[in-house]
């Protein structure tokens, strides 16, 4: 298990390294995705059930992260090196402060739910990195600072657009975990996460008014970034904040 933490992180690592050349940085992403994939699979399940607390829900959502920037083909700087340094702290956490949790039973009603929801949540927490990215990119374009030749209107309106998309994804994805939530979980709002379904459900509002705004208004820019951020902030504050409180405070 050291062995596998080990060349994960170093795969992450040489990735961050090589990050200047898109086709290297590329491939090791996908080696460190693979890596990653066996990580997943050795600390979230066993035969009576799979584990789920703040460590296990972050390296999930990391791993899906890598999957989406790998099909998605994102140039972006920023975001190719938060994704890579988030998963090695996620994976230096796991190893070095691991949390012991018991397994909840395989029952495909919840995990309809989960999967929903892991699917929501990293297509929009990959938005909001994008949104950054793009936040530093606009900052520097309007100051006239060149940084890269791929960095150019051109791209910036291509990205903002693979945004969009991502940002309807996970919205959809994030009204189907919802909806599983409300139909298939017994006490959905009485579980001691009650928090966590009222964060979520103001997160899906604000989601919903940047898409209309976005269809209607034409919104981009600042507006769309600072209102793609508060929103994945609110969705953080309820998906990470309701595990963490449930793993080191009940």
């Amino acid at each position: 298990m050291t062995l596998l933490f080990m060349a994960t992180m170093l795969a992450h690592l040489l990735a961050i390294i090589s990050i200047k050349h898109f086709k290297s940085s590329q491939l090791l992403l996908l080696i460190a995705s693979a890596l990653q994939t066996i990580v997943c699979g050795q600390v979230i399940l066993s035969e009576s059930g799979w584990m789920f607390n703040a460590q296990n829900a972050c390296l999930i959502v990391s791993w899906v992260s890598n999957i989406i920037v790998l099909i998605s083909g994102f140039r972006l700087f920023v975001l190719r090196l938060l994704i890579h340094l988030i998963a090695i702290a996620v994976l230096l956490w796991i190893y070095f402060l691991p949390i012991t949790s018991s397994p909840h039973p395989y029952e495909w009603t919840l995990d309809i739910h989960i999967l929903f929801s892991i699917l929501a949540y990293s297509l929009l927490f990959v938005s909001s990195i994008v949104s950054i990215s793009l936040g530093y990119q606009i900052h520097k374009m309007k100051k006239n600072v060149f940084i890269s030749q791929s960095m150019t209107i051109n791209s910036l309106l291509k990205n903002e657009e693979k945004l969009f998309k991502l940002i309807v994804c996970g919205w959809l994805f994030l009204t189907c975990g919802l909806l599983t939530g409300i139909m298939f979980v017994n006490g959905f709002l009485a579980q001691g996460i009650g928090h966590k379904v009222i964060f979520s459900f103001l997160a899906w509002i604000l989601f919903a008014v940047l898409i209309f705004g976005r269809l209607t208004k034409g919104w981009r820019g600042k507006t769309a970034i600072r209102l793609n951020l508060i929103a994945m902030s609110l969705l953080m504050l309820g998906f990470v904040g309701s595990y963490v409180v449930l793993d080191y405070v009940i």
